[in-house]
């Protein structure tokens, strides 16, 4: 099949799924990247240059574009070259813009996804974008200091709350965002003696599993507390749903509209992206109150560096915490 129909229809099915907007914008961005790549790879016979890919004329590439079939494009050659290619930027419109780790995944996901739907095995190829930039010198005490205070302010806003509570996990637990939002209110335990207990870090599948282990980590005291006062808090804003209450652990704290216009009430359960953007916004107010001076200043990070601000990408604030030695651990 010709790959663009092939692409046309995978996009069609995909609205007819009830994808939102953004995903359908981000798979067509995708895939149209990975047609002008094979266009380009067809006309010049070998992995495009910089300059060629410059000089290309539109209507020779479009042209050639049309003879592709989707088997060129959901193969495990093409993923090999074209994913590392398509990450150094060469294809975007800006300077610098498509460089991003989530673009490399955006890609890889949209050529697996295509795939699937002609029938064929997904590509199992990655690629990260760029050489991954160094961690902020954040260590669990300086974080520990960002958590409590953030609640600080009486009363604290509920998205403060759910922040403070979310570190505290991070600091016990550095987990992705997609481990975060597939936690449910069951995998909080609370003892009498108020001891808190969350699930630990997935082992790898190739990885033994060690002595003792228990598959849970138990929170420091003081976090646990913080976690504490977010079920609460989560308790009434999912209180105020219709039907049956979700037993996600992390909830929005306001109404949103979707890519489609519907307005999303306070209490759903929250996904990767949305805790990823509410995490962003949360750390970029309370920088600029660090930098106004209405926080008190962080304590010093890793080696004695001060930390100056949170890390602007959850990424990052979990590479920083997975990386930490032991000394820097809360003890």
């Amino acid at each position: 099949m010709q790959a663009r129909t092939a692409i046309h229809s995978y996009l069609g099915v995909l609205e007819r799924s009830g994808a939102s907007r953004s995903t359908r914008r981000q798979r067509e961005w995708a895939l149209n990247q990975a047609l002008t790549a094979a266009a380009l790879q067809r006309i010049h016979g070998d992995v495009p240059t910089e300059q060629q890919v410059r000089e290309a004329l539109p209507e020779q590439v479009s042209t050639t574009a049309q003879r592709i079939d989707v088997t060129e494009i959901i193969s495990e050659e093409f993923a090999a070259w074209f994913l590392p290619w398509a990450a150094t930027g060469i294809l975007a419109a800006k300077e610098g813009a498509a460089k991003s780790q989530a673009a490399s995944r955006a890609r890889a996901a949209a050529l697996r996804a295509l795939a699937l739907a002609n029938g064929s095995a997904p590509i199992t190829h990655t690629e990260p974008a760029v050489q991954l930039r160094t961690p902020t010198p954040m260590n669990a005490r300086a974080l520990r200091h960002v958590a409590f205070d953030l609640v600080a302010i009486d009363p604290p806003s509920k998205a403060a709350v759910r922040m403070a509570a979310m570190l505290g996990v991070m600091i016990t637990t550095p987990l992705r965002p997609v481990d975060l939002c597939q936690m449910t209110v069951d995998d909080v335990r609370s003892t009498a003696d108020g001891t808190v207990t969350i699930p630990a870090l997935p082992l790898a599948p190739d990885q033994p599993v060690p002595a003792g282990y228990t598959g849970r980590e138990t929170m420091d005291q003081a976090l646990g507390r913080l976690l504490e006062k977010w079920l609460e808090v989560r308790q009434v804003l999912v209180s105020r749903l219709e039907g049956s209450p979700p037993n996600s652990l992390w909830v929005s704290v306001r109404a949103s509209p979707t890519d489609e216009g519907v307005i999303r009430p306070a209490g759903l359960p929250l996904h990767p992206r949305g805790l990823e953007r509410s995490y962003v916004g949360q750390a970029k107010n309370f920088n600029a109150e660090l930098a106004a001076g209405s926080r008190t200043s962080l304590p010093l990070g890793r080696d004695g560096v001060p930390v100056s601000h949170l890390p602007l990408s959850f990424d990052h604030l979990r590479r920083s915490l997975q990386t930490l030695e032991e000394s820097d651990q809360l003890g």
